[in-house]
């Protein structure tokens, strides 16, 4: 991993602002990029589910200091949806940081404060799932902790190319 250049904030922002607009936006172009399109499991997003207490949309952004973000809005490097599964579980949506910023830090600091906001919001483990075609996304996860599940939520085998990946946090 390279290291940070930059100081990253990371905060929670409404899911229907531009921020967590535009980043949804690039994620789900590149996964169409990869995967030729989005399943069905990928399609019905709501801003319901990403406000609290059902979830959280949480975006990255290059701190650049009181003054420069004061002159102009500064776009974001990546962001991440937490919406809720079950009473205690959460699960993560749409983990996305801009290419030029991989390798720099960002997905963890996403992750990081991710777990956090799961904690506020009463969750105790959080779930996930990714594919074959993110290799990055499926490093980030075994880096930080995440446990990789072979079956899907009802007990049978994962489809070929899908990868899920669970936490508990509380």
């Amino acid at each position: 991993m390279r290291a940070p250049t930059d100081a990253i904030r990371v905060e929670p922002e409404p899911y229907e602002s531009d921020g967590p607009r535009w980043l949804v936006a690039q994620a789900e172009a590149e996964l169409i990029a990869r995967y030729g399109g989005l399943d069905a499991g990928e399609l019905g997003l709501t801003p319901a589910m990403f406000e609290p207490p059902q979830g959280s949309f949480l975006v990255a952004r290059v701190d650049a200091g009181q003054a420069a973000a004061a002159a102009a809005p500064r776009r974001p490097v990546g962001g991440v949806g937490l919406r809720r599964q079950a009473v205690s579980v959460g699960e993560v949506r749409r983990l996305w940081v801009d290419p030029s910023r991989r390798g720099r830090g960002v997905g963890r600091a996403l992750m990081r404060r991710l777990e956090s906001s799961a904690l506020e919001l009463g969750f105790e483990s959080l779930v996930l799932a990714t594919g074959d075609r993110q290799p990055e996304a499926v490093q980030l996860y075994e880096a930080t902790g995440w446990t990789r599940l072979y079956v899907d939520p009802e007990g049978k085998p994962l489809a070929p190319g899908w990868i899920r990946f669970a936490k508990a946090i509380g």
